[in-house]
């Protein structure tokens, strides 16, 4: 009954318009990119050519060419994650539309399911139009183009320290195409868990005005942001952005991500149990 039910939630906030939306905008996005590459780049010789998927609308490498869409990408992303399903329980509690599950599941059990499909559907959204980018650069340029946006040469030493700055280096270094998927993958769970998180939160605490549900993700990554104004180059990066996109030379600490991304999912997971059990007395 409880994975029925998240799948049945999955299938219903896929289909709502906010997580719609952010499909499309970020769709839209992704298509910009590529046709953008496409124009700037055809008729290049594959020595000339960069790599397909530094030129990706994830790629951290594109600063060093054209990062426009990019940078919109960074600044729309703290509002686009809350949309696909960061609201979904605030809406259901103000429609009375729950009653019916709860009255079934019971209300931990409809908590918990509800939070795992606003993982999942986040997720999906954040992770399919980046994953049809990959299939489209590598069905549209070079495979064997190596080429890297800042132009330095594979025994620049610049370069070498660079990519040591990469999570997961080794697997770009063996597997370039196979660190994308992987990065992106990392990306969508990173975005999933910010929207279940909203969500979490929502659970927790009522909100007579939805619009407030983007505060709380916005204040999170853009306090990242302002921790980092002013560190030293060699001094690892808080940075959302620059912890989550890809080929993203700059120093960081993956145990830092890690434990920000567990302790919001258990937060997550806390604050829906407790509220649950709360409801239920």
């Amino acid at each position: 009954m409880f994975f029925r039910s998240t799948l049945t939630q999955i299938s219903f906030l896929l289909r709502r318009k906010g997580a719609l939306a952010a499909f499309y905008i970020l769709l839209f996005m992704v298509l910009s990119n590529f046709i953008g590459n496409v124009l700037a780049f055809q008729g290049l010789d594959v020595i000339q050519m960069y790599h397909p998927m530094k030129i990706l609308l994830l790629s951290y490498n594109r600063i060093n060419y054209n990062a426009d869409m990019t940078i919109l990408l960074t600044q729309l992303f703290p509002i686009l994650v809350t949309c696909p399903a960061g609201f979904a329980l605030a809406k259901e509690y103000q429609l009375g539309t729950d009653i019916m599950i709860v009255s079934r599941l019971g209300q931990r059990r409809y908590r918990m399911s509800k939070l795992l499909a606003a993982f999942v559907t986040t997720f999906v959204v954040f992770t399919v139009p980046f994953m049809l980018e990959i299939f489209l650069n590598c069905i549209s340029f070079p495979l064997n183009a190596a080429g890297d946006l800042t132009n330095w040469g594979y025994y620049d030493s610049a370069y070498r320290t660079a990519v040591g700055n990469y999570y997961m280096w080794r697997l770009f270094v063996r597997a370039p195409y196979l660190y994308a998927v992987a990065g992106t993958l990392l990306f969508g769970f990173a975005a999933g868990i910010f929207g279940a998180f909203t969500m979490a939160l929502s659970s927790l605490i009522k909100i007579k005005y939805n619009v407030f549900l983007f505060l709380p993700v916005f204040a999170l990554l853009n306090l990242s942001v302002i921790l980092s104004v002013g560190n030293p180059a060699n001094m690892v990066s808080l940075r959302w952005d620059e912890n989550l996109l890809l080929f993203s030379e700059v120093p960081k600490n993956g145990w830092i991500l890690a434990t920000v991304l567990f302790v919001m999912a258990a937060s997550s997971v806390g604050m829906v149990w407790k509220s649950g059990g709360k409801d239920c007395l």
